[in-house]
């Protein structure tokens, strides 16, 4: 599928070559100049067989490599992923090691979907959602009778529109940026969807969360917001999103699904889902971290 590397060397030297505008607008992080792409080198063999190559980068070079070999993809068949420090690549790579058997489907041999995954997750979790004047680890609100969907979705629409402007943006986030030194990961893969399962990331294992039912919620978020893998670390995966929801009603499911995918971000990090609305559901990237 696609080109080998050789060849996605040689393109990436051509001027002008693949240069997207960067999501942030012109001139994000850090100038329209592209770095060159690192020395690579063959890291694993991914679960199709194929091979996964990295390369060292500095963080702050990091995003505007990962957006040119982005606008390369249809050409290539290679997705980036930023994939966190060096020292740490063996953790994001764990799942590839012998012992270590890939789940490539659901139990009954079919692809999971990825609605109905994120929904039965928020019927099983939204009964432990912290209210906004109770802090996520004070424990109140959490009960076996707690809220139900439809109550939590009432609630959060009547909420984004009393109080939400939607039109304030917020900046994009990418942990890489934050770091010295980034590994860059490339993958075949049909799209980033599809990195999960082809690396059999462990990232939400204490979740049992396995790779192809990241890939389905991935491709459910893709469709319905444009949303894109950017990163995907030891626990950390994030994605550029570029249709992000704009009603109360659509913030509020978008908020939900966050919350049963990954309710860390909640529980040991805003403290309540008013607070993910306000931040992350505003911004133009979207981070989830499991514990």
């Amino acid at each position: 599928m696609g080109m080998s590397i050789s060849e996605l060397q040689r393109l990436f030297g051509v001027p002008g070559v693949g240069l997207p505008e960067s999501p942030g607008g012109p001139g994000a992080f850090g100038g329209p100049e592209v770095p060159s792409l690192p020395v690579l080198r063959e890291a694993a063999k991914a679960v199709d067989g194929s091979p996964v190559y990295v390369g060292e980068v500095a963080g702050t070079d990091a995003f505007r490599l990962w957006s040119r070999l982005r606008g390369l993809h249809d050409r290539t068949g290679w997705w980036p992923v930023l994939a966190g420090e060096p020292e740490a690549l063996d953790r994001v790579l764990v799942g590839l090691e012998r012992g270590f058997a890939p789940t490539l489907a659901g139990p009954d041999g079919t692809s999971p979907d990825g609605r109905a995954l994120l929904d039965g997750w928020a019927r099983e979790s939204v009964r432990f959602l912290p209210s906004p004047a109770a802090p996520a680890d004070s424990g109140a609100g959490a009960s076996s009778a707690g809220p139900d969907v439809p109550r939590v979705l009432r609630r959060l629409t009547e909420h984004v529109a009393d109080q939400v402007d939607l039109d304030l943006v917020g900046g994009l986030h990418v942990s890489a940026l934050g770091q010295e030194r980034t590994v860059l990961c490339l993958v075949q893969a049909p799209s980033g969807a599809d990195v999960p399962t082809l690396l059999n990331w462990l990232g939400a294992c204490n979740y049992d969360i396995t790779g192809p039912e990241h890939t389905a919620v991935l491709r459910h978020f893709e469709r319905r917001y444009g949303a894109e893998l950017v990163t995907l670390e030891t626990a950390v995966l994030e994605v550029l999103v570029t249709r992000r929801p704009r009603t109360p009603e659509t913030v509020a499911t978008a908020a939900v699904e966050h919350y049963a995918y990954c309710n860390d971000i909640v529980h040991q990090g805003v403290g309540t889902i008013e607070e993910l609305i306000s931040g992350q559901l505003r911004s133009g990237s979207w981070y989830f971290w499991w514990d």
